[in-house]
Parts: C-alpha cells; sequence; structure tokens
C-alpha cells in the first residue's frame, strides 16, 4: 500500500513537472526584489502547497552587515549602505541618475528638459519643435533623445501615448512582435472583442490569450508605482564589493522567503477518496507551488550570472566612470550566457546594484543607441563625431 502511495505521488510529481508554466517563471524573472517579497508572501497565504523554511543558518554570512566598512561615502553624511537603502528616490532622482551615465553635452541638456515636461504618468507633452530650437539642434536629435530616454528606468517614460508606454513595456518583456505592435497602438480598445481582434489579426484564440495575457502584466503608465503618494523604494538585487584583482557579488536575499513543499498536503492530494473537484483544485494548487520554487531557483542563477557577467566586462566603467563603458548590448549577453535575449532583458528590468558609487541600474551597463540614416549607432560613437 505504502509502495502503492509513493509511486502515485511519483508519477504526479513528475507529471507536473513535466508541465511546469514557463510564463509562471518568466514573469518571476521580471519582479524586482521588493515585489518579489510580495510575490512570496501572498503565494504562501494563498498556497496551501508552500511552506517557509525558517531555520536560521548562523554561519551563513550576512553582507548586509558588512557594508559599512567595505563601502566609504562622504564622512559629512556618514551614512551607512542600511541608512541610504531607506533613502525614498524620487522619480527624478532616479531619471537624473541615469542620465548623467547615459548623455553627454547637448544631449543630457535635451533629456532633462524633456523630463521637465512629462506629466504625472510620466508622458512627454511638450513640444519637439520647442525643444529642437531652445537648443538650435534637429528635432531628429531630440527624437532620438527621447527615443533613448524610454528605454531607461521606468521603461516607457517620455511616450507621446499610453499605448506607445506599453509597447515599450512589451518589446522589452517579450520582444518583437508586428502584430502586437499593431494592437497595442492601433486596437488596444477593442482587445475584448476577441472575434474582432482574431479575424483582423489571423490570430488562434491560444495566441490571443497569449498576448492579452502579456500585456496584463505590463504597468498601465510608466509612473506607475512612482507616484508621491506610494514613493517606491528602491533595494538592490545585489551588493557589487571591488575587491582590487576582481569583483565580489553578493545577492541581496534578505527578507525573501525560502519555500519548500508542504509535506502534509502533499500526502492528502494521494488520498483516493478525494472528490475530482477537490483533487483537480489541489493539483492545480501544487503545479503552481512546484513552478514558484524552480522559478524563484532560475531566477537566483540566472540573476547571479548576469550581474556577474555585466560587473567584470563593464570593469573599468564601474571604476573609471561612463566614458570607459564598452559596446554591449542584450544580444552579446544574450549569446555569451547561453539564454534568450528577451530573458536578459527581464533580468535586468527595474533592477539595480550597489556598488561604492551608489545605486546602479542594470540597464547602466548597456550603451544606449540613437538611431540616425546609416542605422544604430551608440552614443560614444556620436560624442566622438562631435569632437
Amino acid at each position: 500500500m505504502l509502495r502503492n502511495s509513493l509511486g502515485l505521488n511519483l508519477k504526479l510529481q513528475n507529471k507536473l513537472t513535466l508541465t511546469l508554466s514557463l510564463k509562471q517563471q518568466l514573469e518571476l524573472l521580471l519582479l524586482p526584489k521588493l515585489e518579489l517579497e510580495n510575490t512570496i508572501k501572498q503565494e504562501l497565504d494563498e498556497n496551501p502547497f508552500l511552506e517557509e523554511i525558517l531555520s536560521v543558518d548562523f554561519n551563513e554570512k550576512e553582507p548586509i552587515k558588512d557594508l559599512a566598512k567595505d563601502f566609504s561615502y562622504d564622512d559629512e553624511d556618514n551614512l551607512s549602505p542600511l541608512n541610504r537603502l531607506s533613502y525614498k528616490p524620487s522619480l527624478y532622482d532616479i531619471l537624473e541618475t541615469q542620465i548623467d551615465l547615459e548623455f553627454n553635452g547637448v544631449e543630457k541638456d535635451i533629456a532633462r528638459k524633456i523630463i521637465e515636461e512629462i506629466d504625472e504618468k510620466g508622458l512627454f507633452t511638450g513640444s519637439i519643435d520647442d525643444i529642437a530650437k531652445k537648443f538650435n539642434v534637429s528635432t531628429d536629435l531630440v527624437e532620438n533623445v527621447r527615443e533613448a530616454l524610454k528605454k531607461l528606468e521606468p521603461t516607457g517614460i517620455a511616450s507621446l501615448s499610453l499605448e506607445e508606454a506599453l509597447w515599450e513595456q512589451y518589446k522589452e518583456n517579450f520582444g518583437e512582435n508586428e502584430k502586437v505592435r499593431e494592437i497595442i497602438l492601433n486596437d488596444l480598445g477593442s482587445l475584448l472583442d476577441r472575434d474582432y481582434i482574431i479575424n483582423k489579426y489571423g490570430l488562434s484564440e491560444e495566441e490571443l490569450e497569449e498576448i492579452t495575457e502579456d500585456i496584463k502584466t505590463l504597468r498601465p503608465y510608466p509612473t506607475y508605482s512612482y507616484s508621491d503618494e506610494i514613493t517606491k523604494y528602491i533595494e538592490p538585487e545585489a551588493y557589487v564589493y571591488d575587491k582590487g584583482d576582481h569583483f565580489e557579488i553578493i545577492l541581496n536575499e534578505r527578507n525573501i522567503p525560502k519555500l519548500k513543499l508542504s509535506n502534509n498536503y502533499r500526502k492528502l492530494i494521494s488520498d483516493k477518496s478525494l472528490p475530482e473537484e477537490t483533487r483537480e483544485f489541489l493539483e492545480k494548487k501544487l503545479q503552481k507551488a512546484m513552478g514558484i520554487i524552480k522559478g524563484i531557483e532560475l531566477r537566483r542563477e540566472n540573476l547571479l550570472k548576469t550581474i556577474n557577467f555585466l560587473v567584470n566586462y563593464q570593469a573599468e566603467f564601474l571604476r573609471k566612470g561612463k566614458k570607459f563603458i564598452k559596446p554591449l548590448t542584450l544580444k552579446d549577453v544574450a549569446n555569451e550566457l547561453g539564454l534568450h535575449e528577451s530573458t536578459i532583458s527581464r533580468i535586468v528590468s527595474n533592477k539595480y546594484i550597489q556598488t561604492e558609487n551608489g545605486l546602479i541600474s542594470l540597464k547602466s551597463f548597456f550603451a544606449t543607441r540613437l538611431s540616425s540614416s546609416n542605422g544604430d549607432v551608440s552614443t560614444e560613437r556620436v560624442k566622438d563625431l562631435q569632437k
């Protein structure tokens, strides 16, 4: 009897493992640390198959306690990194830091002017022509700077419309898709009219369902959760220590619950007397629980791998400043790490690391590209041409 029960459990587990939702795991990749914490805590409350591992390893290194002696800040401030983490950066602070890293010269001035003219949702409400006249540059250059701004954090900032902002997010999270682009930019209001969308774009029911679910994961507008009423805390995904001959990277896993499957409920699901409806409900919960545990493991593994590559590849950028950043694209990192380009995009989206120079967005490790008549050119190349 025991053997049969174990066999049933093993068979069920294998079946569920094979059908784990890849989408669920990819969604976890997108979440910055604080959102991941909240998601895990919510799942712990709602999913009976999840338990928190409460045992404490007193030999485990606690990186946060060591930060004060490893990071140096102005004596006047005498702030430990923990105090800095409690600081609530405004949206302007976040953008200003990124603009300093991404732009030089007149481009930086244009970027700041554009940001001055965004509304409470993060949409650009100014005039491209007026900004071009103010700085005595072409409207193409102003538009190129605006396009580059849209790729900063929060994604889609300075878009001209909510639809444009949503498309910018979709591209970053899921990659280019011409049909989805047309739907978001031209038919977003008709998305609930399934027959119309299916017929117009030649989609199957399954394809439309997937597109709809993907769009639902997007922030409704760029400054969502950055408002004054709900100030967004930025907590680093990792701490980076410059040891001279190498960088030490420690993931910030403080307050992230460690999960395991509940043995009690796993035994319950093998009870043959369970009503079919109850069994199906429990199977779905078990599948989701296994997906979450696996997704968190994959997120941790791929995040650490990506940060390690970025930090070491752009070592001179970290040590000497933005003039030393090397050309790098999402595709380059994807090829190096053996991951899909869209996976790298998800990993770096809305995530920061703590360095000796403060919080740095993972997006800052990639050279911003502006479009030209001859194709894409890096901003560094534009600056060389302007000399």
